[in-house]
């Protein structure tokens, strides 16, 4: 039962037990895609960062939508290009790249850069995104952003969470149950999963709703549904312990 839950912990995390080659290797892999769904994506600003040396994709491709329009609101330290020219009516992809600081002269300059990109979808409806830029010389940990439609929720009930022998779970067990899977050093502390399990937790106990959650985090259900076995089957070996007539009279 653990051996499974560590290896979905492990699926469900930036892989960081595979690596290139030594000799070639410049970041863990695989690097994935931020998904940002529709519906959140415009409801405010979206941090981007944008890693010196390297490409950075905003893609539309998902979510079914063609860009239409992009401007950003300063041009000295990033270039961008589309898959296809806008005015083709089928660009889906903003490519971004940071560049060195050019001084041009009359505009001001800003540490962090906003690019808003205008899209349509087949059906006519049109989506204004503002996205965030930030720039780091660190390890790469993200590709980009994929926008993509709102996903259909993943638990039946909008409060609890369904697991195996039709049990429930909230956002206590799986928080209980991830402390678990530190303990028992199914997975690091440090590792891109547990803080992906985390955010996931934080936007139940503010009011979101598990699909949102799941949407905005990237976490699999897998895990959370795995963390959430993990506390309901070492409350029950703690209970028997306390407990142990139960079990004999079982036995007998």
């Amino acid at each position: 039962m653990y051996k499974l839950i560590r290896n979905l912990i492990i699926a469900g995390s930036v892989a960081t037990t595979v690596y290139a080659p030594t000799s070639v290797r410049a970041t863990e892999v695989p690097v994935k895609y931020d998904l940002v769904s529709t519906a959140d994506a415009v409801r405010g600003a979206i941090p981007v960062t944008l890693y010196f040396g390297k490409i950075i994709s905003l893609d539309f491709t998902e979510a079914g939508e063609y860009i239409t329009f992009i401007a950003p609101s300063d041009r000295s330290q990033f270039v961008y290009n589309t898959d296809l020219p806008t005015n083709s009516g089928e660009a889906q992809s903003v490519y971004l790249l940071p560049i060195k600081k050019v001084d041009f002269q009359g505009t001001y300059q800003t540490s962090h850069p906003n690019l808003i990109v205008k899209t349509i979808n087949s059906s006519g409806k049109s989506r204004q995104y503002n996205f965030i830029l930030n720039f780091s010389s660190g390890v790469m940990t993200s590709t980009g952003i994929k926008i993509v439609n709102p996903i259909e929720k993943s638990f039946s009930n909008p409060n609890k969470i369904r697991v195996s022998a039709g049990q429930s779970i909230d956002a206590d067990a799986v928080e209980r149950g991830l402390r678990i899977a530190i303990i028992k050093q199914f997975v690091t502390a440090d590792d891109p999963v547990v803080n992906k399990v985390r955010n996931f937790i934080f936007m139940l106990r503010n009011g979101n709703s598990l699909n949102d959650a799941i949407t905005y985090t990237g976490v699999n259900p897998s895990v959370i549904e795995s963390l959430g076995e993990m506390y309901l089957e070492t409350e029950l070996t703690t209970r028997l312990k306390k407990n142990p007539i139960s079990v004999k009279s079982k036995n007998n």
